[in-house]
């Protein structure tokens, strides 16, 4: 088949999780319209492209890991993790590589799986958050306070919350409240709070009345949110990672954990559940889950990503966590999404 149109898949090879795995099922392009070709980031500062015939170019941008880790997160970066420089510096990032692509391909028509300007916002907690309610998606309420007093007020009141910081990611940052058990996977020593310099062994500790803390906590880029009262299934707290094309749920899977754990990250303990595990929760409130994705991904300007959503314990709604652009893709012997991703990119440019 003439190949009229080139996919361009930009990425690090050490991206093992997204990249690689779509980098290697690369032969479902083969009898498409669609001719692939890969980049790396680094080749892409330094205008090295691939040769590309067609007129239209499809960019499929992947995570900048060696970009990150030298510019943006640096084993030696300053400050608590999650503060604002790190989205600053990611939005910027995001700008050169528009740039680039469009300075290289200036005489084609150019096309994003998820553009640039996009792939920077799920890094806003409150942006985002803000951006996916106005769609019509169920968010957990946000306390604006940044008081002490009031805090501890609304924990008196029974409240549970949830301060995470505004800019981080993978369930690094968290902090939950409620009365009589603070329980953080920051580290506080010496009246300053400690990030650990690794994406692994986050763990939660007892901060419990710890006021020093908490007001230093406070002063963070941080948001504060309700906790969700989630739905349970055999005395278990979950939620789903759905991963979405257009409005397409091209695969899902739960997560769950004991209901004294913090969060429901696999990280943090929680176990990864079988596809019958969806068969546990109501029909609706399933179908309610999918379409909040698929609202969620809209909402961002983005084609394609994972929403993590809890279902709620009306048995009816679910209440919005976060959205991943850069999904890590579950294991080919499990389900070759990598595959059902390329098929859906095919139907949407033919």
């Amino acid at each position: 088949m003439k190949k009229t149109k080139t996919l361009l898949a930009i990425g690090d090879i050490r991206d093992f999780d997204t990249f690689k795995k779509v980098y290697n099922q690369r032969k479902f392009f083969s009898k498409s319209s669609i001719q692939f070709k890969s980049m790396s980031y680094d080749s892409l500062l330094k205008e090295e492209f691939p040769k590309a015939s067609t007129k239209e170019i499809i960019i499929f941008l992947f995570f900048p890991f060696e970009y990150w880790d030298k510019h943006i997160e640096p084993k030696d970066y300053a400050g608590v993790y999650g503060n604002k420089s790190f989205y600053i510096k990611f939005k910027k990032f995001w700008k050169i590589v528009d740039k680039k692509i469009n300075k290289n391909f200036k005489n084609r028509k150019i096309k994003y799986v998820n553009p640039p300007q996009a792939l920077a916002i799920d890094r806003d907690k409150e942006l985002t958050k803000r951006l996916v309610s106005k769609a019509d998606v169920l968010v957990p309420r946000n306390y604006k306070t940044r008081k002490f007093d009031k805090i501890v007020s609304l924990l008196d009141n029974n409240k549970k919350l949830f301060i995470k910081v505004n800019f981080g990611s993978m369930g690094k940052g968290i902090t939950f409240l409620e009365k009589g058990r603070w329980m953080t996977n920051f580290r506080f020593k010496k009246g300053k709070i400690v990030s650990k310099k690794s994406d692994y062994g986050w763990t939660f500790v007892n901060v419990t009345g710890k006021k020093d803390f908490l007001q230093e906590l406070l002063k963070k880029d941080i948001i504060i949110e309700d906790a969700i009262d989630p739905y349970l299934v055999n005395n278990r707290k979950f939620d789903f990672r759905m991963y979405v094309y257009g409005k397409k749920i091209l695969y899902c899977y739960g997560r769950s954990n004991s209901l004294e754990s913090i969060t429901t990250n696999i990280s943090q303990g929680a176990q990864g559940e079988k596809p019958s595990f969806f068969k546990k929760i109501p029909k609706k409130q399933y179908e309610f889950i999918q379409n909040q994705a698929a609202c969620a991904i809209k909402a961002l300007g983005l084609k394609f990503g994972g929403v993590d959503i809890m279902p709620c314990s009306d048995g009816k709604t679910s209440k919005f966590i976060e959205i991943n652009t850069f999904p890590g893709l579950p294991k080919v012997k499990r389900f070759n999404l990598s595959k059902f991703l390329i098929q859906e990119i095919i139907k949407d440019y033919k």
